[in-house]
């Protein structure tokens, strides 16, 4: 109900608004009731809505549809596509249902109340079978809605929900149910096959189980198995020490004889002191410092004098990214890492693993440039990848770093993102750390503070 937009409506929703104790419209308390409140006090209450809805300049708030008994329908207009995934972010958090309640207190409506979504109406262009209004615009309802939004993330990486079920239910293929040391792990992501991320890492399971088995089916005689287990490093894209000592020794991974492997590796060295495989599998294990750096220099001095003939050639950006990653570590200077990262997004310019670290490591460098770096990985990388709650995280801080008041709707969408995927992530990933998450939940209190 604020000041007229000049853009074109791009949608809109309508909102319910009812009584925390109202289910499916019918009172279950004795409080005061929202719609017998809303009538009596039509005008104050829709300000009190206004304020409350209206946070983003493409949103506005138009007259309430509300029938004689019935709990109002509040129209909710969108003026943009932001705008509308502003809205949503909000609706899908506490924030809205805060703000709501702050806003009614103040005109003394002091009850819990709920919010939801009755249906859409958006203005998507493109989409087959559209109802043509008499002003010849095109509209969808909220059957078309659904359907649309499913294949929209579809497209973004993310399936629905409906989509997940399905898919989860197929049975397992004989190829994740075999036997491997890696078994629990593979069974942890059966109810995920939908996901590309948890399929990759099915299939890489099952290239370390393969790699591992070559390795000492032999006795650790022969050195074919090698190649395959940095096969599985570079997808799982595991670039740490503490990685490679997990997934080859740990007793619920690989659990190879460490002793042994070594062996494997020095006798092929000796016989070919150039096997990038081998000399790249034993740079990896080795701790953060100048030996572990010199060492990864090493590996792409003589994959880059072999160039396309050496097997470890298509993996450069993984080799880049583990040396820009050791260098940020040992060295603590961000630029050098991000000259090394530079150089790993030239052979893949989407190398999801090394995005992540330029952004993450632009935090010392230049807040705007890290702002942009970590959307660039964020539209990049699918909605389940490791690291995207972790972006969404460091987005709302780096926001606060620059103007709060002005970046207010940017901080709650990303918070609400990063808890809605850190909720979704897959069970093989680990939480996000709590330094972070609480950095950016004391930013998302302060925000919330100022807005009462």
């Amino acid at each position: 109900m604020a000041g007229p937009v000049s853009d074109p409506e791009w949608g809109r929703a309508s909102l319910r608004i009812c009584d925390a104790f109202t289910v499916q419209g019918q009172p279950a308390g004795n409080g005061i009731q929202f719609d017998a409140f809303y009538k009596a006090n039509t005008t104050a209450t829709m300000l009190a809505i206004c304020r409350a809805v209206e946070g983003n300049h493409g949103i506005r708030v138009g007259e309430a549809d509300s029938e004689e008994d019935s709990i109002p329908l509040v129209p909710v207009i969108f003026y943009s596509q932001l705008a509308y995934q502003y809205f949503t972010s909000i609706l899908n958090g506490p924030f809205l249902k805060a703000c709501l309640q702050t806003e009614l207190e103040k005109v003394g409506y002091k009850e819990p109340v709920d919010v939801s979504v009755e249906s859409w109406d958006l203005l998507v262009p493109n989409l087959p079978e559209m109802e043509e209004e008499s002003n010849g615009r095109s509209r969808i309802g909220l059957d078309r809605v659904a359907g649309w939004l499913e294949d929209k993330a579809l497209e973004e990486g993310g399936p629905s929900q409906a989509k997940q079920a399905r898919l989860s239910q197929q049975p397992p293929t004989q190829a994740e149910l075999q036997e491997g040391p890696l078994k629990r792990h593979r069974a942890r992501l059966l109810q995920h096959k939908y996901s590309p991320t948890a399929q990759t890492w099915l299939d890489v399971f099952v290239c370390l189980e393969r790699g591992a088995a070559m390795v000492t089916k032999g006795g650790y005689k022969e050195g074919e198995g090698v190649e395959h287990l940095l096969e599985g490093f570079v997808l799982l894209e595991f670039v740490s020490p503490c990685d490679a000592d997990t997934i080859l020794y740990g007793q619920s991974c690989l659990h190879l004889d460490k002793l042994q492997l070594d062996k494997l590796i020095s006798k092929q060295l000796q016989a070919n002191p150039n096997s990038t495989p081998c000399l790249l599998i034993q740079a990896l294990q080795l701790l953060y410092g100048h030996s572990r750096q010199q060492a990864i220099s090493h590996v792409i001095n003589i994959v880059l004098q072999h160039g396309e003939t050496d097997p470890m050639y298509k993996h450069l950006a993984y080799i880049y990214c583990a040396l820009g990653y050791t260098i940020w570590q040992t060295t603590k200077q961000p630029t050098t890492a991000l000259s090394v990262f530079a150089s790993a997004l030239m052979y893949k310019s989407d190398h999801l693993l090394t995005l992540f670290f330029t952004a993450h490591c632009s935090m010392d460098v230049s807040v705007p440039q890290a702002i942009q770096q970590f959307h660039h990985y964020i539209h990049t990388a699918p909605t389940d990848h490791h690291f995207v709650p972790w972006a969404h995280y460091c987005l709302v801080t780096l926001y606060s770093q620059q103007d709060p008041s002005v970046y207010r709707d940017r901080i709650l969408h990303h918070y609400n993102m990063a808890q809605q995927t850190g909720r979704n992530r897959l069970p093989v990933f680990v939480r996000v750390p709590s330094d972070l998450t609480d950095r950016a939940r004391r930013v998302y209190e302060q925000v919330m503070a100022q807005t009462e």
